[in-house]
C-alpha cells in the first residue's frame, strides 16, 4: 500500500486542481460547499481562495449562503471564514450584498454577512448596507449596531481616501435606532487610527465586591465594547516602528519613550518596569509587539490580541491619552480594575455570568469545553454580551486588570475567562493572575475611559 503522508502538500494540490475544475464547471464548488464545517476542508479551501480571483471568490460566497449550511457552522466558522477573506488575494462583496437582503435570513446568518462584509472591506458595500438598514431588516439590536457600525467605519475610511480632513477624535452616532434604555448619550464613538472604537457608558454604583466581601463604589465609566484587536494594537506597533506619520506627528516616538522612561526612572506603575524597559531600549517596538503577531490562529485584524504583557498593555493605554490630547494628558485611557470590572460584567443585578445566570454554552462564548482552540474575532457571541453591550467579557481572553492580585505587589490580576478556560473560570467573579512582564497566547485586554471626549 502507497499512503500519501505530506499532508500540507496533499492539500495545497487539491486546492490548487479544485482552482482548475471551478473555473471550469462552477458546480465542482458545491460538494465542498456541502461539506463545509468539516476541518479536512479547511485548508485546501485556502489554498483555493489564495490562488482564485474575485470572480471565483464571489461565487464562493454565493454558493456558500445560498446553501443549508447551519446557522451553527456558520457560527462556529466565523474565524475560518475571516481567515478566508484576508487571505482572498481579490475579493468583492457583491454576493454578501445580495444574500444581506434575504427576508429569510436568521438574526445569526445575517451577522456572519455582516462580518465578511467587514472583513472584505469595500466600500462598494455601503449602498447595500444603507439599503438594509432603511429597509427595517436586522433581526435584532444586535445586527442593528453591527450594521451601523461598519457602515460608519466604511465611510470614515472613504473620507480618508478622498483626502478630506478627519478628526482623530469624531464622535458619532453608531445607531440610529435606539431605545430609551441604551441612547446614544450612553455611547462614545472614537476615530481610532480611520477605525471607529465604540465605548459604552456603565454607570457608577455600590455593590459587594466578591474578594473583599465589602462594600465598594464606582464611578461612572466607559468601557471599550471590545478587548482591543491585532488591528488596533498592531498600529502602536507601527507608530513604535516609525510607520504612522499621522500618529507621530501629535506625539513624536521620541517623545512617547522619554514619558515611559520617565515612568520606569520614578517607579509609577512597578518597582520592574525599568529592567523590563531596559531589555528592550534598543528594540522597544519588538519589546511590546505580540508574541502571536505572526501565528494565523491568533493573528486575524479582528481577532483579540494576545501575546503581550501588562506593560505592553498599559503603555497602548497611555499612547492612546498622550497622542490625543497631543502630549498633554496621560490619564484619558487606561486599564480597568477588577472592582470596576466585576461592575461592568455582573451588573447591579449581580449576574453570575456576564449575560445571566445560564452556565456557558457554544452560543454564549469562546472556552475550552467548545474545543475552537484559539481565539474568535470579537464579537462574535452577540447571546454573550452584557445587557449594556459589551462584548467578550466572558471566554475569548484573560483581561489585564489594572490593580495587583494581592498585597505583595509581584502578580497583576486577571479576569474574563479565556479560549483555554473551563466554563467555571467565565464567572464574574472569577480571578486570574500573571506577572507584569509575562505574556501567554489567551491574555489580552480591554481599554476603559473615565471621562467623555474632550472638546475639540
Amino acid at each position: 500500500n502507497y499512503v500519501f503522508r505530506h499532508k500540507s502538500f496533499r492539500e495545497f494540490l487539491a486546492g490548487i486542481e479544485l482552482v482548475k475544475k471551478v473555473h471550469r464547471i462552477s458546480a465542482y464548488l458545491d460538494p465542498i460547499i456541502e461539506s463545509f464545517g468539516e476541518d479536512w476542508w479547511d485548508e485546501p479551501l485556502r489554498f483555493f481562495i489564495s490562488h482564485g480571483d474575485e470572480e471565483l471568490f464571489d461565487l464562493f460566497m454565493d454558493k456558500l449562503f445560498s446553501s443549508n449550511v447551519s446557522d451553527d457552522v456558520l457560527h462556529k466558522k466565523q474565524g475560518f471564514l475571516r481567515t478566508l477573506i484576508e487571505e482572498a488575494p481579490m475579493k468583492k462583496p457583491d454576493a454578501l450584498c445580495v444574500h444581506l437582503m434575504n427576508h429569510e435570513n436568521s438574526a445569526m446568518r445575517q451577522r456572519v454577512i455582516l462580518d465578511c462584509i467587514k472583513a472584505v472591506d469595500k466600500g462598494s458595500a455601503i449602498g447595500a448596507l444603507q439599503q438594509f438598514q432603511d429597509a427595517n431588516l436586522e433581526k435584532r439590536d444586535d445586527v442593528s449596531y453591527r450594521t451601523a457600525e461598519i457602515l460608519n467605519n466604511l465611510t470614515n475610511q472613504g473620507h480618508a481616501k478622498s483626502g478630506l480632513f478627519i478628526s482623530s477624535i469624531s464622535v458619532a452616532t453608531l445607531v440610529r435606532k435606539i431605545d430609551a434604555q441604551n441612547d446614544s448619550s450612553k455611547k462614545l464613538s472614537v476615530d481610532h487610527f480611520g477605525q471607529q472604537v465604540e465605548y459604552i457608558l456603565i454607570p457608577g454604583g455600590s455593590y459587594v465586591y466578591s474578594v473583599t466581601k465589602k462594600e465598594e463604589h464606582v464611578p461612572d465609566l466607559y468601557f471599550a465594547k471590545y478587548p482591543v484587536t491585532n488591528r488596533l494594537y498592531g498600529r502602536f506597533i507601527e507608530y513604535l516602528q516609525f510607520k504612522n506619520p499621522e500618529s507621530e506627528a501629535n506625539l513624536p516616538v521620541s517623545q512617547f519613550i522619554w514619558v515611559l522612561q520617565d515612568i520606569a526612572n520614578k517607579n509609577l506603575w512597578d518597582k520592574y518596569f525599568v529592567e523590563y524597559l531596559q531589555d528592550g531600549k534598543k528594540n522597544i517596538a519588538g519589546l511590546f509587539r505580540s508574541k502571536y503577531y505572526e501565528d494565523r490562529k491568533f493573528g486575524a485584524d479582528e481577532n483579540p490580541v494576545v501575546g503581550i504583557s501588562w506593560y505592553a498593555a498599559i503603555s497602548y493605554c497611555l499612547w492612546l491619552s498622550l497622542l490625543e490630547s497631543k502630549g498633554e494628558r496621560n490619564d484619558l485611557y487606561r486599564l480597568p480594575t477588577e472592582i470596576e470590572w466585576e461592575w461592568a460584567a455582573a451588573g447591579k443585578d449581580k449576574r453570575k455570568f456576564p449575560w445571566g445566570s445560564a452556565m456557558p454554552t457554544p452560543k454564549l462564548a469562546n472556552y475550552y469545553e467548545i474545543n475552537i482552540g484559539a481565539t474568535t474575532p470579537v464579537g462574535a457571541y452577540p447571546d454573550g454580551a452584557t445587557p449594556e453591550g459589551l462584548y467578550d467579557m466572558a471566554g475569548n481572553v484573560w483581561e489585564w486588570m489594572e490593580n495587583w492580585h494581592d498585597n505583595r505587589q509581584y502578580f497583576r490580576a486577571l479576569r474574563g475567562g479565556s479560549w483555554d478556560s473551563d466554563a467555571e473560570y467565565l464567572r464574574c467573579s472569577s480571578r486570574n493572575y500573571g506577572s507584569p512582564g509575562n505574556w501567554d497566547g489567551d491574555v489580552g485586554f480591554r481599554v476603559v475611559r473615565p471621562s467623555p471626549l474632550l472638546e475639540p
